[in-house]
C-alpha cells in the first residue's frame, strides 16, 4: 500500500477502497429495508458481518487511518 508521511493512507488507495465498499454498503441499506418491512427471518449473519465491514472500509476511506 501507499502511505504518506503522515501515516495515511494515499488518496488513491483511499478511492479504490472507497469504490470496493460500494456493494456492501448497497446491502446494508438493503438489510435495513428488510428489518423495516420485519423479514428478519431473511436476513443471515453473513450478511451483517459483510455489511458492517462495508462501513468500516467506508471509515477508512474517508479518514485515510490505517489500523494494520
Amino acid at each position: 500500500m501507499h502511505i504518506t508521511e503522515k501515516g495515511k493512507l494515499s488518496l488513491t488507495v483511499r478511492i479504490i477502497i472507497g469504490v470496493l465498499a460500494m456493494p456492501s454498503l448497497l446491502l446494508a441499506f438493503m438489510l435495513i429495508s428488510e428489518a423495516i418491512k420485519g423479514n428478519f427471518d431473511g436476513i443471515d449473519a453473513f450478511e451483517i458481518i459483510y455489511a458492517v465491514v462495508g462501513f468500516f472500509a467506508i471509515y477508512i476511506a474517508l479518514t485515510g487511518k490505517k489500523f494494520f
